[in-house]
């Protein structure tokens, strides 16, 4: 799987095919964006319970960040419960964003590379981070108390956006925007699943 947008970075003989001969700005690929969707995700709560008594404590947590939020491994792609939920999300992404991100109909695809989900508890936030391995992110929220806490913050340019999650709530961005998640207050677990994508052929 061709990453389209890391290889026009490679060479001048990779960006001179993929900008002069297949027609792909990369340059809009990585533009800085905040859409915001409402989607119904079939999906287990089961699941990610026992995913997590499975794998208590993953390669993306440490024994002494154990206290934070719990964080699945980022290969839910090979779940079979999530094939379907993928396919969604991706149809969005290819129906959808493209058109926006592109303007114009073009060569090329958005797939998603990785998947996971992280289960959020009261009091629990995330640091300001960004994905710089993928071209766009996203998040979307299966499980939540509404109106307690838990803002997503991303940085876009200039710009500041800060948005209360709501359930069902599918938030995508430019991978490269740094994003920060406030301390949760609910008394639920929050279940959010988050995602990276590439474009590719």
């Amino acid at each position: 799987m061709i990453d389209i947008f890391k290889y026009s970075k490679k060479n001048k003989i990779y960006q001179f095919i993929i900008i002069k001969i297949l027609r792909i700005n990369v340059q809009l690929l990585s533009k800085p964006l905040f859409l915001k969707y409402n989607v119904l995700l079939d999906l287990n709560e089961k699941f990610f319970y026992e995913y997590k008594r499975k794998y208590p404590l993953t390669k993306w947590m440490t024994m002494k960040e154990s206290g934070q939020l719990y964080q699945s491994n980022h290969d839910l792609n090979n779940f079979s419960e999530m094939k379907e939920p993928v396919k969604i999300l991706e149809k969005i992404l290819n129906k959808d964003i493209k058109k926006k991100i592109l303007k114009i109909k073009i060569i090329g695809r958005f797939k998603i590379k990785n998947i996971w989900f992280s289960i959020q508890k009261e009091n629990q936030g995330h640091h300001s981070h960004n994905h710089p391995k993928s071209v766009l992110s996203g998040v979307y929220y299966f499980k939540i108390d509404n109106n307690s806490g838990g803002e997503i913050n991303l940085e876009l340019d200039n710009k500041k956006v800060k948005h209360a999650p709501q359930k069902n709530d599918l938030l995508i961005f430019n991978s490269c925007v740094h994003h920060s998640v406030n301390p949760y207050f609910g008394k639920n677990d929050r279940i959010a699943i988050a995602w990276d994508a590439i474009y590719t052929f």
